[in-house]
């Protein structure tokens, strides 16, 4: 897809306002339409809303031949910046393997390094010189509700909600293929019509995994067979 093209724009620009639109709940943030005033300002949503726009654009004109897609964002990344599996510290990166010019902007009012997910770490190191589109079968930062910084598994509720817009990025990027990363993005890929691969999250253990499976995919190998004990949902 030329992604420099009109109507390329306008999907791109869809998936956003799509995003921005759609309801969060006291347990699933929603970074694209709401702020936390301890860390950041009442525009942090519009600045989220134009990374993930500058970011799909900016894929859109690379031509997209792979999907990564994921669970959900993690308190560190997307619900921070907006991007899937990026980070602040990642921001400055992205947006020069990208071409964006000015960068990606930080959305929080936090000036000192933030941590990084383990998982979007394992992602980034074993992203090949291509760069994959990243996505998540839910978009929103699915919480523990009076915790709201602690992560939890989206629901299939949840993951039923954002499919409309998992479609939308099928339809406009018209990915090769999909890695799905952990068995929750493999659901949320399935009947898509694009083939498929299933490697293990990264995370509770799953790093060696991970990246023997992320390894037989670039070199499209099937992956290896894994232990039914050792299996994460």
């Amino acid at each position: 897809m030329d992604g420099s093209t009109t109507s390329g724009r306008h999907s791109v620009d869809a998936i956003v306002e799509r995003l921005a639109e759609l309801p969060g709940k006291a347990d699933l943030f929603n970074p694209y339409a709401g702020f936390d005033a301890e860390i950041e300002d009442a525009d942090a949503p519009a600045t989220r809303c134009r990374n993930l726009q500058r970011y799909l654009a900016g894929m859109a004109d690379r031509g997209v031949s792979d999907l990564w897609l994921g669970e959900a964002p993690s308190r560190f990344g997307a619900r921070r910046t907006g991007v899937p599996f990026t980070g602040d510290g990642r921001l400055a990166d992205l947006s020069q393997r990208l071409g964006v010019v000015p960068p990606l902007a930080r959305a929080t009012r936090e000036t000192l390094p933030t941590r990084e997910s383990g998982t979007s770490r394992e992602i980034w190191n074993a992203m090949p010189a291509s760069l994959p589109l990243f996505w998540n079968a839910v978009l929103f930062h699915p919480h523990r509700g009076v915790l709201p910084l602690r992560n939890r598994t989206p629901t299939w509720t949840e993951i039923a909600a954002h499919r409309e817009v998992l479609a939308m990025i099928v339809a406009i990027f018209a990915p090769r293929r999909i890695l799905c990363i952990g068995r929750v993005a493999q659901r949320a890929a399935d009947g898509l019509g694009i083939p498929t691969t299933y490697v293990r999250h990264p995370a509770q253990g799953g790093a060696v995994r991970f990246r023997a499976g992320v390894a037989a995919f670039l070199d499209n190998r099937p992956p290896a067979a894994a232990p039914p004990s050792l299996s994460r949902p």
